[in-house]
């Protein structure tokens, strides 16, 4: 099987190497025959390599369109919230492993430039979005305890159009907007704050494991196997070179396509893994971090407790 998968990703490097020489790119397939299922936004550019994948799917709206799938034999593999797929395997015995995170936080505070002493601290005020899901969970673990005058808004999408105003929402000037990318990347913003150095920070350096890839509990192992072997490889060749991610969701056609699929287009997606790679996609496994996820439960989902071994795809 090793052989298998080595061959697989030589091809892998091989197709990819070639970029704009030729190559068909929408001719290959990395998800073998697997059915795969994400959420549009960072999770989804992660999969890039799946552009063209007929067995790739994307959804706007986890809660109705994904976390459901836990409880269907539709999906081989499910990318999910990393605390959503774990909450339908602990408390729901939905018949998945969890085997890597993918992406590892995309938060960050932007400055409006209105706060005196450019300092993040009592009585300043700022908008937050998704106040009772993960992203108010990971900014109150942060800054939950500095007095901060608060102010709650529905999506990243409404603080990219408080950003575009300079903090000025319902006739009020915040200092600071607490947002995601590509939010500053669309509007060629740059962050006051990197959210997951604070997080990192405060849980003694651990990551903030944001999404991860489920397995189906009777998927072909080798098929599997190849999947994350070549996800693993696309990714690191991504971040290495912007222009293979760019190509890759390019070759779906229009930037209304792109949008469709993964949540905004391929000259975005380029612009935030140069800027520093402002999506935080990567690849580990969960085996090997599992103190990390625990910790990132421990904080958003403390109601699965300790994660046992049986969970985790080995």
């Amino acid at each position: 099987m090793k052989k298998t998968i080595l061959l697989m990703t030589a091809a892998l490097f091989g197709v990819m190497s070639c970029g704009n020489e030729g190559s068909d790119q929408s001719a290959i397939s990395y998800s073998y025959g697997l059915n795969v299922l994400a959420p549009t936004g960072a999770p989804a550019i992660a999969l890039f390599n799946l552009a063209n994948d007929k067995t790739f799917t994307t959804t706007t709206n986890p809660k109705e369109g994904l976390i459901p799938m836990f409880a269907t034999d539709k999906y081989d593999i499910i990318v999910a919230p990393t605390n959503g797929g774990l909450m339908q395997i602990v408390k729901q015995n939905a018949s998945y492993k969890i085997a890597a995170t993918v992406t590892f936080g995309n938060f960050y505070i932007y400055s409006c430039g209105t706060d005196l002493d450019a300092t993040i601290n009592s009585g300043d005020k700022i908008i937050i979005f998704q106040e009772n899901d993960i992203p108010g969970k990971v900014f109150n673990y942060c800054y939950g305890n500095l007095g901060l005058e608060v102010r709650p808004v529905n999506s990243a999408d409404d603080t990219k159009m408080i950003i575009s105003d300079n903090g000025i929402f319902d006739n009020v000037q915040y200092d600071y907007v607490f947002t995601a990318e590509p939010v500053l990347t669309s509007l060629n913003k740059y962050p006051f704050v990197n959210v997951q150095d604070v997080f990192k920070e405060k849980s003694g350096g651990k990551t903030l494991t944001q999404a991860s890839v489920f397995v189906k509990n009777g998927a072909n192992p080798t098929q599997v196997n190849a999947f994350l072997s070549t996800l693993e490889t696309s990714i690191n060749l991504g971040l290495a070179n912007p222009s293979y991610v760019s190509d890759r969701i390019s070759s779906l056609g229009s930037e209304l396509e792109q949008k469709n699929l993964f949540g905004f287009t391929a000259s975005i997606a380029k612009r935030t893994i140069e800027n520093n790679n402002s999506l935080s996609i990567g690849f580990k496994k969960a085996i090997d971090i599992k103190d990390e996820i625990q910790n990132f439960i421990n904080l958003t989902s403390p109601i699965i407790g300790e994660l046992s071994e049986e969970v985790f795809y080995k």
